[in-house]
Formats: C-alpha cells, sequence, structure tokens
C-alpha cells in the first residue's frame, strides 16, 4: 500500500514538471570520496549517483557544474543555480537555500588529523578545548558542524581552497598543527602505507553534521525541492539505494 500511494505522488509529481526541465547544481570543486569526487575525468560519487537517480525518476536533466567552494556558494546565493550540494544548515544560509529533512544525502563525521611524529605531542580525546594551543586549517565558507564551528577559541587558518592536496602539504611543511578531514580525505592523495606511516587520525571527531541537496530560494525552487525530498526519502528505502551504497564500499575497500 505504501508503494502504491508513492507511486500515484510520483506520477503526480512528474505530470506537474516539465519533462524538458533541466535543474542546474553547483558544487564545491574538491574531490570528497566517496560522496563527490573526479576519476578518470568523469564526476562521480554516491552524492551524484543519488541526485542523478531521483531526477531521472522525477523526469528531470541535471547539469553539474563545479566550482572553488567559497565561489560556488556566492554564486548560489546570488541565484545563478537552482541548487547545490553537499552544503551543510547554517542560518545565514537559510536567507537564500531551501534545506529540507528529505533532501538530505549524507552524514558526515570529520576528525583532528596530525603528523605521526607529534602524537604523543599533541592529545585529543573528543575535548576541543585540547587543541587550543595549536593552528588548525579549515576550508573559507566550511561548516563541519557543532561544537567546532562556534569553538570561537581555538585558532582556525581559513584556507580559501581547501583540496586534500593543499591541507596536507601544509601539515607536513608543519604550516598548520592540525587539519580537519578523515582518513578517506587522506587515501583519496596518498596510499594506504603512507597515511598509516605520515598521519594519526584521532577516534574522536571534532564535530558531525548533515550533508543536504539545496534548492534556491532566489530561484522560487521551493515546489521542485518539495518533489525531489518526496523522491529521495522514498529512495532511501529501495534495494537500489543499497546497492549503490555498497557498491562504493567495494569501490573503498579496493582502494585500502
Amino acid at each position: 500500500m505504501k508503494n502504491l500511494i508513492f507511486v500515484c505522488c510520483l506520477c503526480f509529481l512528474s505530470l506537474t514538471l516539465n519533462a524538458e526541465e533541466t535543474i542546474t547544481i553547483v558544487r564545491g570543486d574538491g574531490n570528497y570520496f566517496p560522496f563527490e569526487y573526479v576519476e578518470n575525468g568523469k564526476l562521480t560519487g554516491i552524492h551524484i549517483d543519488l541526485i542523478q537517480a531521483v531526477a531521472n525518476e522525477l523526469g528531470l536533466t541535471v547539469s553539474f557544474e563545479s566550482l572553488p567552494w567559497s565561489r560556488g556558494l556566492f554564486d548560489f546565493k546570488q541565484g545563478k543555480f537552482d541548487a547545490m550540494s553537499h552544503v551543510s544548515h547554517t542560518e545565514e544560509r537559510e536567507k537564500f537555500a531551501h534545506f529540507l529533512d528529505g533532501n538530505i544525502i549524507s552524514s558526515v563525521k570529520t576528525y583532528p588529523i596530525i603528523l605521526s611524529h607529534r602524537r604523543n605531542e599533541i592529545v585529543f580525546n573528543g575535548n576541543l578545548t585540547s587543541l587550543i594551543p595549536y593552528t588548525i586549517a579549515v576550508g573559507r565558507d566550511y561548516k563541519y558542524g557543532d561544537p567546532f564551528d562556534t569553538a570561537s577559541y581555538l585558532s582556525k587558518y581559513e584556507i580559501p581552497t581547501p583540496s586534500q592536496e593543499v591541507l596536507t602539504k601544509l601539515l607536513n611543511l608543519e604550516r598548520v598543527d592540525v587539519i580537519i578531514g578523515s582518513r578517506r580525505n587522506l587515501l583519496q592523495v596518498h596510499s594506504e602505507q603512507e597515511v598509516n606511516e605520515l598521519y594519526h587520525v584521532f577516534e574522536q571527531p571534532v564535530a558531525s553534521d548533515n550533508s543536504y541537496l539545496v534548492f534556491s530560494k532566489v530561484r522560487n525552487k521551493l515546489a521542485i525541492a518539495k518533489k525531489f525530498a518526496i523522491a529521495l526519502d522514498h529512495y532511501k528505502s529501495s534495494q537500489a539505494y543499497k546497492d549503490l551504497l555498497q557498491n562504493y564500499k567495494n569501490i573503498e575497500n579496493s582502494k585500502n
């Protein structure tokens, strides 16, 4: 019965959408494995496949554009795109973006990362105050989640284009003491052996946050945001979604 109701809703939603309609989605141009990244010149990842699958169900064409994060966020704020992917919620962003629970595309935890040879010097057990003496590299206009984002007492060094290559280079040169990310991020640019030898990823996260596909308030995209949320929420309960996640888990295991 539940599936029948969804099919009826989906048919209605599809009829209310122009079959030729294209939604333009901007994203940060970094590689965020397994969510959004470029491999062999092709944009791929869990978010990309998920958004494309739901768009197909709604009869929509999707066009992605990759820009430096701050530039992409600024252009989206100005109404140059219909939607933006991999966006964390803030009150400020609510002014120009529709955040709907149904359009949560992932949940992400981030961890402090240091050089292995400093693991006896820098200690972190989940208490952010232990990081006060150290300089922490963060992305400009990035949101990692509370309590880290609101910890104004920390020394945060903002990077305008915080690719994993840039972050690890800053750490390797000891321009900063700590970077924020995950083991997955490190494996984008280093072998497993290099990660094990060079870096220490703490077990306790500094933050966790939901990542959304948001739609533009400037372009009056509330209707399509709601339709997308209904279809996305249903897709997450399907076998196809489970297969999608398993596929990227297999890819991740093959990289280790």
